[in-house]
């Protein structure tokens, strides 16, 4: 078993390049569909039915970010700073589930998920595989 844990522990920057891949993966999709789907007016409506606060502009604010927010994310780019602006966005994301939603736990887990991989990212920066290592950026 201490084999085990030790091949996997070699693994580590690649188990943490996974988690910020598919995290960029979600949050990029979720941007698409906000766009691209949805339409920005109809993302600004539904986060004034919810009483998120600016609705007209925190609605296309949170689908652009997403969008391009999970792509840089996905290429490990100004990873630090994306972190902490996911972790704020999921931290409304996630009072909304459990409060005006009344959806709970089930309805908040992914955004849960997302809220402490944003935060992940802001404490520990991108990883070895990422952009931000390559270019040697001081705040990865």
């Amino acid at each position: 078993m201490r084999g085990v844990i030790s091949a996997m522990s070699a693994q580590s920057s690649v188990g943490y390049a996974l988690v910020r891949l598919v995290s960029a993966l979600i949050l990029f999709m979720a941007g698409y569909n906000k766009i691209f789907i949805t339409g920005l007016d109809g993302v600004a409506g539904y986060f004034g039915k919810i009483g998120i606060f600016l609705p007209q502009i925190s609605g296309p604010f949170i689908g652009l970010l997403e969008l391009a927010g999970g792509a840089l994310l996905f290429a490990g780019l100004f990873t630090r700073y994306l972190g902490a602006i996911f972790a704020i966005e999921f931290v409304v994301a996630t009072w909304a589930k459990f409060g005006p939603l009344d959806q709970g736990f089930v309805g908040a887990r992914i955004d849960l998920m997302l809220l402490v991989a944003g935060i992940l990212f802001a404490t520990n920066g991108a990883g070895k595989y990422s952009l931000d290592a390559i270019f040697k950026r001081p705040d990865a």
